[in-house]
């Protein structure tokens, strides 16, 4: 049980100071021309990268909509940032939907705990997708969580993928919302 807390209290600590630094980053970014000038040589194409990359991350989940301060601050959009970052995390959890269906190849599909999850899948075929959405949407952790054991199950990519960009769409909303009205008390 310590153990468990004391993990709970380094990842937490850990974003913490992460997002203290964006915050940072972003105040130099609005005083700092070269930072600026860096950001946008990167511009766009920097902002998805950051988000594919921060999609694969299980160890410590940082969301790219963290960095939306520097972003903003280095002059960006922040519809096109928003839209870029739920595009690439959801380009991440659709490699991590195809590991697990390739995961499923090498596992023997007589398991009874395979068939035990399938036949709930099959009651109650919307309930994986509901719950998917509400993940995606608001629990900030990585989707690749429910969407790996999903692949694995065999469910559709064309069932899963709308709902994993509308969660991540309505996450990085939400998140940036309360980002930026944070952003601005400071």
């Amino acid at each position: 049980m310590i153990k468990i807390a004391t993990k709970i209290f380094v990842r937490g600590g850990a974003l913490i100071l992460i997002i203290i630094a964006v915050f940072y980053l972003a105040q130099i970014a609005r005083e700092n021309g070269m930072v600026r000038e860096l950001v946008a040589d990167y511009g766009y194409f920097g902002i998805f990268a950051v988000a594919v990359l921060s999609g694969f991350n299980l160890a410590v989940p940082v969301p790219a909509v963290a960095f939306l301060p520097l972003f903003i601050g280095a002059g960006l959009n922040f519809w096109i940032t928003i839209i870029l970052i739920t595009v690439g995390v959801t380009l991440a959890d659709s490699f991590t939907y195809i590991v697990g269906r390739l995961g499923r190849e090498i596992i023997d599909d007589k398991r009874k705990a395979i068939v035990a999850l399938e036949r709930v899948g099959e009651r109650h075929k919307w309930a994986p997708m509901i719950l998917l959405f509400l993940f995606s949407s608001i629990v900030p952790l990585p989707n690749e969580i429910l969407v790996m054991p999903l692949g694995f199950l065999n469910y559709k990519f064309k069932r899963i993928w709308p709902v994993i960009l509308t969660g991540n769409f309505a996450f990085n909303a939400l998140y940036s919302t309360g980002v930026i009205n944070l952003f601005e008390i400071l």
